[in-house]
């Protein structure tokens, strides 16, 4: 008797054949090798190379080099602070929001730099001709891949949350709130220029008080309060030195203020950069006409069945609206997550 007839006699099982199960499994394997050979292969490399990747990249450079002067306060790495500082003479500011005053700041924005100016009774020609002649060619690329407080934001967005979006009409009206600001900021500024240039600002700048008589949005700035104001503070070392915090007084308003912009946009991203911002407007006057931009391809496109590209746009346009040939959105940051995301690959840069 086999050792095989052996283990049946004792287990009293009986040797059964299963002659449908052999028979159906090389069908069965050989499906799934068909559907594994149709289904495109994952390239490893897409996960750093890629658009989006290069785009948090560029962000986080531009970040490093807008408060290069940091390189040398904490590193001494003076031959890369003067690269940066090279990059600035030639173009020194860009359509962003940046103050130069920051302590480690190299690189300012146009809107920072433009009220400044204003303020103090000269007109601005060279910061709004550099940034005009930049919005004409890229829009409000800036924003998008350059700009430290929306480089922030994008970041505090990326935990996978459901994400907010207002409906086109809320949506539209929220977007005019950064209208009113710019006017009263800019009308702030125009009456302080005018004020000085005429010698009568001394009443004005005691009711307005010395920040707002400076830099008239400068308080209310995000980052203006983030990369100026907080390293201004005298910050305690010790537990003895706690009451530091005591003499922060309206700077404690300022930094909750900032707290509630990222909070919110963990939820609803650049929602400041969509609503409050009014260096966002003036950008978007100039913008929407510019020379590059984002079109879709008709052939690809598939705006009936499917809208990712707006469910995915950090600024809710509504991208299906506009024509295929060129997106002319005052709004568009170019951010390019439309493109990376697009299942159809309908998304194209234009010229135009």
């Amino acid at each position: 008797m086999t050792e095989d007839a052996e283990r049946l006699e004792d287990t009293g099982e009986e040797e059964t054949s299963e002659p449908d199960v052999a028979v159906e499994e090389p069908a069965k394997e050989e499906e799934v090798k068909e559907e594994k050979e149709k289904k495109p292969r994952a390239n490893p490399l897409g996960i750093i190379f890629n658009l989006r990747m290069l785009r948090r990249f560029i962000q986080i450079g531009f970040f490093l080099a807008i408060n290069a002067y940091i390189f040398v306060s904490w590193f001494g790495m003076f031959n890369v602070t003067n690269f940066f500082l090279a990059v600035r003479d030639i173009l020194p500011t860009f359509p962003i929001l940046s103050p130069l005053e920051a302590p480690y700041a190299v690189i300012a924005g146009s809107f920072d730099t433009i009220q400044q100016t204003f303020s103090t009774g000269i007109f601005p020609f060279f910061t709004l001709g550099a940034m005009v002649i930049i919005l004409i060619f890229v829009g409000r690329a800036p924003c998008g891949w350059i700009c430290p407080l929306g480089t922030m934001q994008d970041f505090v967005t990326l935990p996978k949350r459901t994400k907010i979006r207002p409906a086109p009409n809320t949506e539209s009206e929220l977007r005019k709130v950064k209208v009113y600001i710019f006017v009263i900021v800019a009308g702030l500024a125009v009456w302080l220029g005018i004020a000085r240039a005429t010698g009568t600002a001394d009443t004005l700048v005691a009711a307005l008080g010395p920040d707002f008589s400076i830099d008239p949005f400068g308080p209310l700035n995000p980052a203006n309060i983030l990369f100026r104001i907080l390293t201004e503070q005298d910050w305690p070392t010790s537990i003895s030195t706690l009451w530091y915090l005591s003499t922060w007084g309206f700077v404690w308003i300022q930094v909750a203020f900032v707290a509630i912009i990222f909070i919110i946009s963990i939820w609803v991203p650049r929602w400041f950069c969509r609503w409050l911002c009014p260096a966002g407007w003036l950008y978007s006057v100039f913008s929407r006409e510019a020379l590059i931009g984002i079109g879709r391809n008709p052939a690809r496109c598939t705006p009936d069945t499917c809208n990712v590209c707006e469910v995915v746009c950090p600024m809710n346009i509504r991208i299906r609206k506009f024509p295929y040939q060129h997106m002319h959105s005052p709004d568009c940051i170019m951010c390019l997550d439309c493109k990376s995301h697009c299942p159809n690959n309908a998304i194209v840069m234009r010229f135009s």
